[in-house]
């Protein structure tokens, strides 16, 4: 649930956080496939944070790898200051 306090000030939009949230799981995993499937703006503590979940497919490193399985699929959750847009934390799983 989003507190209305912070409708009045200055916070970045949906698609922002989405763009923050790419360019730094793409930083880290920067051969997978990435999508992200959820934005969500809630309110943690004193602060509003963008939730976005995704997948990404990393492709295997050796050759036999990529000839015997597909790519590995992996969901992702990153948090994103709403205000600062700063990374709070992700998590792979």
């Amino acid at each position: 649930m989003v507190d209305l306090r912070f409708m009045a000030e200055e916070l970045l939009s949906a698609n922002e956080a989405q763009q923050i949230g790419l360019e730094f799981i793409r930083g880290i995993y920067y051969r997978g496939k990435i999508t992200v499937n959820q934005t969500k703006l809630v309110t943690e503590g004193d602060f509003p944070v963008y939730h976005l979940e995704g997948s990404i497919k990393v492709p295997s490193r050796n050759i036999m790898g990529r000839l015997i399985s597909q790519d590995s699929p992996y969901t992702f959750t990153v948090r994103v200051h709403a205000r600062e847009g700063s990374v709070l934390d992700y998590e792979l799983r």
